[in-house]
């Protein structure tokens, strides 16, 4: 299981082949994809057993999930959402008897803007569905790019970022509600409560190779999914030696043990 914000699936395509042939994921979630439904590289992914649900208006935002373990009970974007909160920005499917929801959540631009304010009412509205779309204690994984760095220590430098967005007291409070349905932060649970690990770095010459990033990429599991998880990682190679431009984060991976 692996998700990567790509930064636009059409100009990433050749990495993201390459990165599958190399690591062989059964199932590839996938944020940013920049294109309409229409327009996604499907080609190269079924050629290599894949079944691909993307949802997309083009230009930003978009998200995509392949698997080859096929899909049941798909849905596209949170039931109900209405403008402003019914963007493209999550799929949902149970996948082996997993319930997968990818997300791309927004940005939020500013604290104190309306864009801010659209971002928190999203996540209240996500940690609503996750809430239902659990169900009787099914198997759950949230993973993506959630534009929230948690703890102080998701930050490279955490006082000249604290208050600012994607840091801000409500987004931490709106991470930490989706905690409280439930879920376990199992990138923080693998790597331990000191450790700095990031999954996004500017693109400004420096910031990646001085290591300056924030980990805004994150996988949430239910507690019978964390027990299964055998392996949690960020691939920072695929941003360390990419052959062409990549994306400014690195792909999660989480390997789990059948069940």
């Amino acid at each position: 299981m692996a998700s990567w914000n790509v930064d636009s699936i059409r100009a990433r395509r050749d990495l993201v082949v390459d990165w599958v042939d190399q690591h062989e994921p059964d199932v590839l979630c996938l944020q940013e994809t920049k294109c309409i439904d229409a327009a996604f590289p499907t080609k190269p992914f079924v050629e290599r057993g894949y079944e691909v649900i993307a949802i997309g208006p083009g230009g930003q935002g978009g998200v995509a999930m392949l698997s080859r373990l096929g899909f049941d009970d798909v849905q596209r974007g949170i039931p109900g959402a209405v403008a402003p909160l019914a963007d493209p920005r999550s799929i949902s499917a149970t996948i082996d008897g997993l319930r997968v929801h990818t997300i791309y959540a927004p940005n939020g631009r500013k604290v104190g803007t309306d864009h801010h304010a659209i971002k928190l009412a999203w996540f209240r509205l996500l940690t609503a569905w996750i809430e239902i779309d659990q169900g009787e204690g099914e198997p759950v994984l949230l993973i993506g790019d959630f534009n929230i760095a948690p703890l102080d220590i998701d930050i490279w430098e955490a006082s000249r970022y604290r208050k600012r967005n994607l840091t801000s007291p409500p987004e931490r409070a709106a991470f930490r509600a989706l905690e409280e349905t439930g879920l376990i932060d199992i990138v923080r649970a693998e790597y331990g409560p000191d450790h700095r690990v990031y999954s996004w770095w500017n693109r400004r010459a420096g910031f990646f190779d001085t290591d300056r990033g924030w980990r805004l990429d994150h996988a949430l599991a239910s507690p019978d999914v964390a027990e299964r998880a055998t392996a949690v990682w960020l691939d920072r190679d695929a941003r360390a030696n990419a052959a062409s431009p990549p994306s400014d984060h690195v792909p999660l991976v989480v390997d789990l043990a059948t069940s």
